[in-house]
C-alpha cells in the first residue's frame, strides 16, 4: 500500500481561489486542519490519497488532477510537507489489543 501525505498552508486572502480552483480543477477531498500550528495568516489543509499498487499511485500522480492541486497549492500557498509512504505489512490493531 502506498500512501501520500500533503500537508500545506494557503494565506487567508487567497481562500477564495483557492476554494474556486478545487472545486472546478481538482475535485478530490483536501481537509481543514484545525490546530495551533497557523500562526493566523492562512489555513492549513491535509491531502491524504492511498493506493494498493505503486502503478495506481504513479497514475494519479501523473494525472491532470494531481498536477492542478500541485500548481494552486504553489501559486496560492506552500507546501509544509509531502510524503509518500509505503507500507509492506497492514495489521488490524484492533484486533492486536484484544
Amino acid at each position: 500500500m502506498y500512501l501520500l501525505l500533503l500537508r500545506f498552508e494557503i494565506p487567508k486572502n487567497k481562500l477564495y481561489e483557492f476554494n474556486l480552483a478545487l472545486g472546478r480543477l481538482v475535485k478530490w477531498p483536501v481537509y481543514t486542519l484545525h490546530t495551533t500550528e497557523s500562526n493566523g495568516d492562512g489555513k492549513i489543509f491535509e491531502f491524504i490519497r492511498n493506493w494498493d499498487s505503486k502503478k495506481d499511485m504513479q497514475t494519479d500522480l501523473d494525472s491532470q488532477v494531481f498536477t492542478n492541486l500541485m500548481g494552486v497549492v504553489k501559486v496560492l500557498g506552500h507546501i509544509l510537507e509531502s510524503n509518500i509512504y509505503n507500507v509492506a505489512e497492514e495489521e488490524n490493531l484492533l484486533e492486536t489489543l484484544d
